[in-house]
C-alpha cells in the first residue's frame, strides 16, 4: 500500500522475550521456501488461502493454518491489532543474506497494509524503503510504503525473523498510524501517544477475524477507475510523456467499455465472456510497449497495469467462495468449507513434450497432433510464455529460462490459460469454440525442459513426454543449428559474444563466454537432460512417459499409439513408412549425418557418457529382474529431507520395485553431510529418511543391532519392534532403531566397523590399526600391519576397510592406501599404491590398487572396490589380479550385496589433497555423481540408481537391510527416548500395565 512516508512506527508494543521463545518452539519442518523462491528467505505460513501452508495465493478466503493453531501469543498479537488479517507469515532471512529488491505491485497489496514485527534481529540489519533506511528492534511494531522499492540486508551471521502481517486495516489500526511515529516525513514526527502493550494472557483466546472477500469476482468499473488514476501520478513522472500518454489512452478507453457492460451485465456470469474479451484486448495492446517505461519505483509501467487490473479485473473462480467456520480455540482447529461452484476447467491433462533442444520433438509434436483429441496452438509456445514479462529471462537478470512452480502465482496462472486458450486450434485448424467444454492440449517448446515445475504447477493434471536421442545425433544438430542462425533466440544476451545465443538458455551459460560451439552444445544438452530427469522424479510415476527417437523413427505408429494410451487420447491414423519432414528441419536425415561433425564431436562425448547413462536407466520402464522374480514395477519420486533443504535425491523408476522384490532397506552414511539416510519403499516411491549424526562413518548390523561410528563415538542401537508399531503412520513400519549405547572412542578418524558374534571391531584409521572397544578405554589395539612399526595418530597408512567372515567370525582382510610408516605418507602414492592384507597371515595378497575400500567376501569371490577410478571388482584367485565388472561415474566407497545385485555407494569428490590427482578426478566434476549405483554383477550393468543432487557429495557405508522393508533410526527423539524401556524377562512379568496416559 501507498503511505505518504516510507516508515511508519505504531505506538504498539509487543512482548518480544516470548514471542521469540514462541517462534523458536517451530520445527525445521514447518518452514518453507520463500513463495517468490528469493535464494536464502523462507516463510513459515500462519495465515494462508483455506488454511492450507502449502498454498501462497492471495487471492480467496484467509484462514489460520495448524503452525498459528499452536502459537497461542502470536494469535494474540494478531487479535491485538484489532483487524481483519489477511495472509500472514513468519519470513526468515539466513544470516549475512538479504531479501530482494522490489516494490509490491499486486492488486492485493494495493489495498492492505503491510505490517512487521521484529521476532529475531541484531543492530546491524537494515531495511531499505524508498532510498532511506533504519533498523526494526525487537518489541516494535512497524509498516511501511510496499509501492516504493524495498528490501533487507542482514550482514550479520545469525538469521532474521520478522512476523510479517497484511491487513486492510481497521479504524481504530488506522488511528494507530495516524499517531505512529514518522522518522523521514518532513519534518520527522514523533509518535503522538504512548505505546501500548499486546500482553500474553494465558486465560483467554478471543476469536481471530481474518479475509473472507480479497479480490473481486468482477472489478466494478468505479475501482477500475480508482486504480488507474492511483497510476496516472507515477506515469506522470516517468521519462517519456508520449508512452505515458499511449498507455493512459489505452486504460480509459478500457474504461469506458468495461463501464458499458457492467450498465448490461453488473457482476452476472452472462457478462464474465465479454468481460475477458475486454481484458485480453488491453493485454494485447499494452504488450508492444512493455519493458519501455519504467515507473518512479522501477517497475515496468506495462507490468504495474497488468498486475493491479489485467490480472485482477476478472475472478470467475472465486464466485460464491466458501463458506468458512473459524473455530473459538484454534489448538483443535476445524474447518468446513462449502465447495464454490466452479466452472470445469477448460484444460484437462495437457500433455507436453519435454526435451533437449533438436532431439525431433517438432517431429514428434508434429505427428502426435493428428490425434482427433488434440488441440494444439499450431507451433511452440515461446512468445506464449515469454510476452508476460514474468516469466521472461530478462525478469530474473537473464540467468535461464528455468522457471520453478514460486513463478506460477495465480496472476501469470490465469494469464497464461487465457493466452492458450484464444491460440488452441484443432487437427484441421480450427479454433476452439467459445463454449467448448474440457480440452486435452498437446504442447512443446525446447526451453520447457527447464519448466516442468512450473508446468506441473500451473496444470496440476499435466502430463510429460519425455523425449531422448543419441546424444551423437543430439549435439551434432545443436552444433548445425548454432550455425544456420536460424535458431537464435536471443540476439541481444546482455554478456554474450560470438555467434547469437541459439535454443535453450541454460543456467551457467557465461562460463561458456569464448568456448568452443561444441562445449555450448554439449552443455546444453546436458543441462537440459539433468534438469529434466531431476524434475520428472519430482512427478508421481505415471504423470510421465520416455521416448526414444529413434525407437519413434523406427516405428512411428507404435511409438503414436503408446503415447496416446498414456495420454488416454485416441489414434485414429495408420502412418506412412516415411513422415513428412518437420517444419523446423534444417537437412534431411541421413544415417550417420552426425559424423560430419565427428572431429568435434568426440572431444565432447566422452563427458556425456555418464548422463547418457543416467537417461538409458532412467527411461528404462523396468531394470532386469531379481532371478527368479517378476520384473519390478515402475515408480520413483525424490525426497527431500524434512527438517533440512537441500538434500534432494533423485532415483531411477526400477529401483522401488527392486526394494519391494528383494524385500530390503538400506543404510546409508554421509559423514559430510552429518546424515545417517535410511532408504526404503514406500507406496511405490522410494523414500529417503535423514537422520542428523556427527560425521556418520561406519555402519554394522547384527540381528536387531545396529552400530555407527561417528566422529567421536560409537553408537549402539537395538531395534523396538512396540515401538515400530507405533510409530505414524500406524502399522508401516517394521523396525526401529533406538540408541541403547553409547562410546566415546574420541576422533579415531573410525573408517569400516563389524560385529564378529558379540564384539564390534572397528577400523581405526587414526592409529593404523583395528581395535575393539572397552569401557575403561577409548579403544584396545588388537591388530595392525607389519610395515606399522608403532602406534601413533598419524594415519601412516590409511586402514579403511575390512571385511568380516568365517565361523566364528572375525576380521580376515583389510584395505589400506599404501605400505608406509610415516605420518601421512600414504599420500604421496595414493594414485595406485593400494593394498589388500589378509589379516591371519600379514600376507599382502594385492599391490598397485587405486584406493582400495570396502572389502567383502561373497559369493566365493573376494571384492574390492578401486576408488580412485570409480571401480568394482573381485581378486581372481588364480592369479592375484583384479577383475573389474564395473566402473561408475565416481569415488566408489561402500558396498553390500544382495541376490545378484552390488549396492555401491559413489562419491563426487572434489580436487582435495585427499584426491587430487586420481583418475577419478580427471573426469569433469559436473560428470560425477554421489548416491547408490545397483550393479548386476552377473553382467556389470547398471540396473538402476539413488543420486544425490544437492547437499550430499559424499558417501561412507552403504548397508543392505534384508527382510526389512521400512525401517527408521530414532537418533535424538526426547518422547520415544523417554517412554520406551527394555526390561530383563523376569523383571518384565512384575511391570503393571494400566490403561494409557491422556
Amino acid at each position: 500500500m501507498r503511505l505518504d512516508t516510507p516508515f511508519v512506527r505504531l505506538p504498539l508494543r509487543v512482548d518480544a522475550e516470548r514471542l521469540a521463545a514462541e517462534v523458536a518452539r517451530f520445527a525445521e519442518s514447518d518452514w518453507r521456501p520463500h513463495p517468490q523462491g528469493h535464494k536464502g528467505n523462507d516463510a513459515l505460513p500462519l495465515v494462508a488461502r483455506l488454511g492450507n501452508p502449502l498454498d501462497d495465493g492471495v487471492s480467496g478466503p484467509m484462514l489460520p493454518t495448524p503452525q498459528l493453531a499452536r502459537a497461542p501469543y502470536l494469535r494474540q498479537i494478531l487479535t491485538g491489532l484489532g483487524s481483519v488479517i489477511g495472509r500472514t507469515r513468519l519470513m526468515r532471512i539466513v544470516g549475512n543474506g538479504e531479501a530482494t529488491l522490489h516494490a509490491d505491485t499486486n492488486y492485493y497489496w494495493m489495498q492492505r497494509v503491510r505490517v512487521h514485527i521484529p521476532v529475531k534481529t541484531y543492530p546491524e540489519v537494515r531495511f531499505l524503503c524508498g532510498g532511506v533506511e533504519l533498523n526494526m528492534k525487537p518489541s516494535e511494531v512497524w509498516i511501511f510504503d510496499t509501492w516504493r522499492e524495498h528490501n533487507v540486508l542482514n550482514p550479520n551471521p545469525g538469521t532474521r525473523i520478522h512476523l510479517v502481517i497484511d491487513t486492510v486495516g481497521s479504524a481504530a489500526f488506522w488511528e494507530w498510524v495516524a499517531a505512529g511515529e514518522r522518522p523521514f516525513a518532513d519534518p520527522p514526527t514523533p509518535a503522538t501517544r504512548p505505546d501500548k502493550l499486546i500482553p500474553f494472557d494465558p486465560s483467554v483466546d478471543p476469536p481471530l477475524h481474518t479475509e473472507r472477500l480479497n479480490f473481486p469476482v468482477v472489478m466494478s468499473p468505479w475501482e477500475v477507475e480508482c486504480l488507474f488514476a492511483d497510476l496516472s501520478s507515477d506515469l506522470a513522472q516517468t521519462n517519456s510523456a508520449d508512452l505515458a500518454a499511449e498507455i493512459q489512452d489505452l486504460q480509459w478507453r478500457f474504461l469506458r467499455e468495461w463501464r458499458n457492460v457492467w450498465a448490461a451485465h453488473g457482476p452476472h456470469p452472462s457478462g464474465w465472456p465479454v468481460y475477458q474479451r475486454l481484458i485480453e484486448g488491453l493485454d494485447a495492446a499494452l504488450t508492444p510497449l512493455a519493458d519501455k517505461l519504467l515507473l518512479p519505483n522501477n517497475t515496468d509501467a506495462v507490468e504495474a497495469v497488468r498486475q493491479m487490473v489485467i490480472r485482477s479485473a476478472l475472478n470467475p473462480d472465486l464466485a460464491d467462495a466458501p463458506a468458512t467456520t473459524i473455530p473459538a480455540t484454534p489448538k483443535a482447529v476445524t474447518m468446513s468449507a462449502r465447495p464454490a461452484p466452479q466452472a470445469p476447467d477448460l484444460f484437462d491433462r495437457p500433455v507436453f513434450v519435454v526435451a533437449a533442444p533438436r532431439s525431433g520433438s517438432t517431429l514428434v509434436f508434429e505427428t502426435l497432433a493428428r490425434s482427433p483429441d488434440f488441440w494444439t496452438v499450431g507451433g511452440e509456445s515461446h512468445e506464449i510464455i515469454e510476452d508476460d514479462t514474468n516469466l521472461h529471462p530478462a525478469r530474473g537478470g537473464w540467468e535461464s529460462n528455468r522457471l520453478t512452480a514460486a513463478d506460477a502465482t495465480p496472476e501469470v496462472v490465469r494469464t497464461l490459460r487465457a493466452a492458450f486458450r484464444t491460440r488452441l486450434i484443432d487437427r484441421d485448424e480450427r479454433p476452439l469454440p467459445p463454449n467448448a467444454g474440457p480440452v486435452r492440449m498437446l504442447e512443446k517448446t525446447p526451453k520447457n525442459a527447464l519448466r516442468i515445475p512450473f508446468l506441473a504447477a500451473a496444470f496440476p493434471d499435466a502430463r510429460f513426454v519425455y523425449l531422448h536421442r543419441d546424444p551423437r545425433e543430439n549435439v551434432s544438430s545443436i552444433i548445425d543449428a548454432w550455425r544456420s542462425g536460424r535458431f537464435v533466440t536471443y540476439p541481444d544476451l546482455p554478456g554474450w559474444s560470438g555467434l547469437p545465443w541459439s535454443l535453450l538458455l541454460i543456467p551457467g551459460w557465461r562460463e561458456l563466454v569464448g568456448k568452443p560451439l561444441r562445449e555450448i552444445a554439449a552443455a546444453q544438452w546436458r543441462s537440459a537432460h539433468e534438469r529434466i530427469m531431476a524434475d520428472l522424479s519430482s512427478l508421481p510415476r505415471d504423470r510421465w512417459m520416455g521416448l526414444s527417437y529413434t525407437e519413434f523413427l523406427a516405428d512411428s505408429q507404435a511409438a503414436c499409439e503408446a503415447v496416446c494410451r498414456f495420454a488416454d487420447v485416441r489414434w485414429d491414423q495408420t502412418l506412412p513408412g516415411e513422415l513428412p519432414l518437420s517444419r523446423h528441419t534444417l537437412t534431411p536425415p541421413e544415417p550417420d549425418k552426425w559424423k560430419k561433425n565427428e572431429g568435434e564431436l568426440s572431444q565432447v562425448l566422452p563427458g556425456l557418457e555418464t548422463v547418457a547413462t543416467d537417461v538409458k536407466a532412467f527411461t528404462s520402464p523396468t531394470a532386469p529382474p531379481p532371478s527368479g522374480h517378476a520384473k519390478p514395477p515402475a515408480g520413483g519420486q525424490p525426497r527431500t529431507d524434512p527438517s533440512k533443504e537441500p538434500l534432494r535425491s533423485v532415483f531411477t523408476t526400477s529401483l522401488p520395485g527392486l526394494f519391494k522384490e528383494l524385500g530390503i532397506s538400506l543404510l546409508v552414511s554421509t559423514y559430510q553431510a552429518g546424515k545417517l539416510v535410511v532408504v526404503r519403499e514406500q507406496d511405490g516411491k522410494l523414500n529417503t529418511h535423514f537422520r542428523g549424526m556427527q560425521g556418520p562413518m561406519g555402519l554394522a548390523v547384527s540381528g536387531g543391532r545396529l552400530a555407527v561410528g561417528t566422529k567421536n563415538h560409537v553408537w549402539e542401537f537395538h531395534d523396538q519392534p512396540d515401538v515400530a508399531r507405533k510409530l505414524e503412520p500406524v502399522g508401516k513400519h517394521d523396525a526401529c532403531f533406538l540408541p541403547r549405547a553409547v562410546h566415546t572412542s574420541g576422533d579415531i578418524r573410525v573408517h569400516e566397523i563389524g560385529w564378529a558374534g558379540d564384539e564390534l571391531w572397528l577400523v581405526n584409521t587414526r592409529f593404523s590399526c583395528l581395535c575393539t572397544l572397552d569401557r575403561m578405554y577409548s579403544f584396545v589395539p588388537r591388530w595392525r600391519p607389519q610395515f606399522v612399526s608403532a602406534l601413533a595418530p598419524e594415519d601412516r597408512c590409511h586402514l579403511n576397510g575390512m571385511c568380516i567372515t568365517g565361523d566364528p567370525p572375525r576380521p580376515k582382510y583389510v584395505t589400506c592406501l599404501g605400505a608406509t610408516d610415516t605420518a601421512g605418507g600414504w599420500r604421496a602414492n595414493k594414485r595406485d599404491g593400494g593394498l589388500l592384507i589378509d589379516v591371519d597371515t600379514h600376507e599382502v595378497i594385492a599391490r598397485g590398487l587405486s584406493m582400495p575400500h570396502s572389502p567383502r567376501l561373497y559369493d566365493g569371490k573376494l571384492w574390492v572396490l578401486e576408488s580412485g577410478f570409480g571401480g568394482v571388482g573381485y581378486l581372481d584367485a588364480g592369479t592375484g589380479k583384479m577383475v573389474q565388472v564395473a566402473k561408475l561415474p565416481g569415488f566408489t566407497r561402500g558396498l553390500d550385496f544382495v541376490g545378484p545385485f552390488a549396492f555401491v555407494g559413489l562419491s563426487q569428490v572434489r580436487e582435495t589433497a585427499s584426491f587430487s590427482g586420481l583418475p577419478i578426478t580427471e573426469l569433469p566434476v559436473e560428470e560425477r555423481r554421489c548416491g547408490v549405483w545397483v550393479v548386476d554383477i552377473r553382467r556389470g550393468e547398471t540396473v538402476g540408481f539413488l543420486r544425490f543432487e544437492e547437499g550430499v557429495q559424499e558417501i561412507f557405508a552403504v548397508h543392505a537391510l534384508t527382510g526389512v522393508l521400512h525401517p527408521d533410526v530414532l537418533v535424538d527423539d526426547d518422547e520415544w527416548l523417554a517412554n520406551s524401556f527394555i526390561l530383563p524377562d523376569d523383571a518384565l512379568k512384575e511391570v503393571a500395565f494400566g490403561p494409557p496416559e491422556e
